[in-house]
């Protein structure tokens, strides 16, 4: 599966995402930049990255808006502590091992390929949700089930709040369709 380079598009509005995976030094790391349009008159550019370790536990993540000076890193030890940029803990989100960025469908990948589903048998986490709006984060919880296991692909109910949809993954577990949001354009299994 690695490296892969993909390509999202927001399934209405106007908007991209390029997202590299590579693999080093027994980590996973992904680079990606986001383009789109809150309203009409409103377009963003942000740029994340993600370090996660060989099982898809996030270790660190930084994003921030291009052409301005806010920047958030956060980094983890994998366990469910999580630290700022001056390395001061964040208690508020303990026990957290995911993220979830709002500007992408990618970050459902990490827990999708993290954890171990047998067919609807849900999972619940608590991850860190971060607004790329303001860059604000909490923690959130999140159900994952795996509906349909296929060779070439799968599907997962994804629940946070009230909000469901189902997911369809390729056989890395990679997002590849998240029905009104995003779709994969380009890469491995791109519909």
């Amino acid at each position: 599966m690695l490296p892969a380079d993909m390509v999202w598009r927001p399934s209405t509005g106007i908007g991209y995402e390029h997202v590299k995976v590579r693999e080093e030094n027994n980590q996973i790391l992904i680079d990606s930049i986001v383009i789109g349009s809150q309203n009409t008159n409103d377009i963003f550019r942000v740029k994340y990255d993600i370090v996660l370790d060989k099982s898809w536990v996030t270790r660190a993540v930084a994003i921030r808006y291009l052409g301005e000076d806010q920047v958030l890193r956060l980094s983890s030890d994998g366990n469910g502590i999580w630290k700022d940029e001056q390395g001061q803990v964040i208690p508020e989100l303990s026990g957290c091992v995911d993220i979830d960025l709002s500007c992408t469908s990618f970050t459902n990948t990490l827990p999708i390929n993290r954890l171990s589903y047998e067919p609807l048998q849900q999972q619940e986490i608590q991850v860190v949700y971060i607004s790329a709006a303001d860059l604000s984060y909490k923690q959130v919880e999140q159900n994952y089930t795996l509906l349909e296991s296929g060779k070439e692909s799968s599907v997962f109910r994804y629940q946070s709040g009230n909000f469901t949809e189902n997911i369809t993954v390729d056989s890395n577990g990679i997002v590849v369709l998240y029905p009104n949001l995003f779709y994969r354009e380009m890469g491995p299994d791109a519909r």
